[in-house]
């Protein structure tokens, strides 16, 4: 598979020190659910905020509303945007 482009917006960003990178993703990997175990074994700071769902965390793909489901394919810009209520 070609590599995705990640973005990493709000918290996130901060918080893992990364706002975009390039990602070639194991052939394993076939949906948004499949990115967010593969962060999370990253470990850490990755591993919390991928680990496990939770309501703050908005995920797009092609720059549309995305779900655990939703199919990946190479060429795929995601983004992770991380929203907090202040």
């Amino acid at each position: 598979m070609n590599p995705i482009t990640i973005l990493y917006f709000g918290d996130l960003m901060a918080r893992l020190s990364i706002g975009r990178e390039q990602l070639r993703l194991p052939p394993s990997v076939k949906d948004v659910a499949g990115l967010l175990k593969v962060l999370a074994m990253r470990g850490g700071d990755w591993q919390a905020a991928f680990g496990q769902p939770r309501a703050t965390l908005h995920v797009t793909v092609n720059k549309q509303e995305a779900a655990a489901d939703t199919p990946l394919q190479g060429g795929d810009e995601v983004a992770f945007i991380e929203s907090v209520s202040l």
